[in-house]
């Protein structure tokens, strides 16, 4: 496969990195072009908070009040529903993830504090990856956007499968939150489609989307019948509809030919 030639094709601007962590093999493009992160940066906030529980004996039955003010717009169900209600770091590590809750986010980026991110990102070597602010807040705390690459994004979801995220158990917990992710899946064909007879296994994914108006993102963990897979792609530019048509292109070539 000629990735430059297909994504050449392809609306927009475009950030791949792939890899086989069975034979080692890789696909990449733009893969180290800062981007920004949208949804994806929630990923580094959910190892935050797995790394209190692992190192400072943090317990997620602890609760955060959700007042008005915290409600913002934007993916989730957080935004819709009674303020002044309080919910446990669980509850809001599983709706950021499940359904990118934005409220959410933002409600354990107070809770966890921005440096705590960015250090933890530092730790774990994933230099071009930051928090910068909350999710939707307007007017923005500060003008720069949370950010990331394709090659981060991949590093970190291999590090994951490999339990080097501060723990094997840390790792194992996050790759459970990120396999009930409810985003259509871009990283692996027919993913949700109704297996026939005698087909081989279906993929299994664990994964986080992100998205704008004029971007789409898709990294994650596919745990293939014959190979384990980490996988980002990033895309901006364009609109998001278009874009996620397209990333659904690149996904499906990188599955195919990782595999070989």
């Amino acid at each position: 496969m000629n990735l430059n030639a297909l994504i050449a094709r392809l609306p927009g601007t475009y950030g791949v990195y792939a890899k086989n962590l069975h034979t080692g093999k890789t696909l990449a493009f733009n893969e180290r072009a800062v981007v920004p992160a949208a949804s994806l940066i929630k990923v580094p906030i959910l190892a935050e908070l797995y790394r209190r529980v692992e190192e400072e004996g943090l317990v997620l039955d602890e609760t955060v009040a959700m007042h008005k003010e915290d409600q913002v717009p934007g993916s989730g169900v957080l935004k819709d529903l009674t303020p002044n209600t309080a919910y446990s770091l669980r509850d809001l590590a599983a709706l950021m993830i499940t359904v990118s809750d934005n409220t959410a986010a933002n409600l354990l980026i107070d809770y966890l504090g921005v440096e705590s991110v960015n250090a933890l990102l530092r730790r774990l070597g994933l230099l071009h990856t930051a928090l910068e602010r909350r999710m939707e807040r307007i007017p923005m705390e500060r003008p720069r956007l949370n950010r990331t690459t394709a090659y981060d994004m991949t590093r970190l979801m291999e590090m994951l499968t490999r339990g080097e995220v501060i723990s094997a158990e840390v790792s194992r917990r996050m790759v459970g939150l990120l396999e009930l992710c409810q985003a259509p899946c871009s990283l692996a064909p027919n993913l949700f489609d109704p297996p026939f007879v005698g087909a081989l296994p279906r993929p299994r994914v664990a994964h986080k989307t992100g998205s704008l108006n004029d971007a789409r993102h898709d990294s994650g963990i596919v745990y293939g019948p014959d190979a384990v897979l980490a996988v980002t792609i990033l895309s901006h530019g364009a609109p998001e509809a278009e874009l996620k048509r397209s990333i659904d292109r690149v996904g499906r070539a990188l599955y195919h030919e990782l595999r070989r």
